[in-house]
């Protein structure tokens, strides 16, 4: 299960398929636009994966992790953050630092 409170994004252990709907105020995204996740083990950390999105409907898509995505999340606490690229060139941080909790199933 997916959990989302500001820039704080939680997550129970091993969940996958589950969509979480994010969406992109203050600019119109189109053709050419891309919004990417980066998620580290800590802020300046190493990059433990990094998703994609080219595909909007109305400024807004869904983050889902596959099954092999959410095995590299231990519980947890991680770092994100979520980057606008437009024609592949960096536009701005949209959430420069988040937080990413994976916690225990129980």
């Amino acid at each position: 299960m997916w959990v989302s409170n500001g820039s704080t994004i939680q997550m129970t252990e091993g969940d996958y398929g589950i969509k979480l709907p994010f969406s992109v105020s203050g600019t119109t995204l189109s053709a050419g636009d891309s919004i990417r996740f980066t998620f580290k083990d800590n802020a300046n950390g190493t990059t433990i994966l990094t998703k994609e999105y080219t595909t909007f409907t109305q400024n807004a898509a869904d983050l889902e992790l596959t099954e092999a995505e959410s095995a590299l999340f231990h519980v947890g606490a991680y770092v994100y953050n979520m980057d606008w690229f437009q024609d592949g060139n960096f536009m701005c941080n949209i959430i420069p630092l988040g937080v990413f909790k994976v916690v225990d199933k129980a």
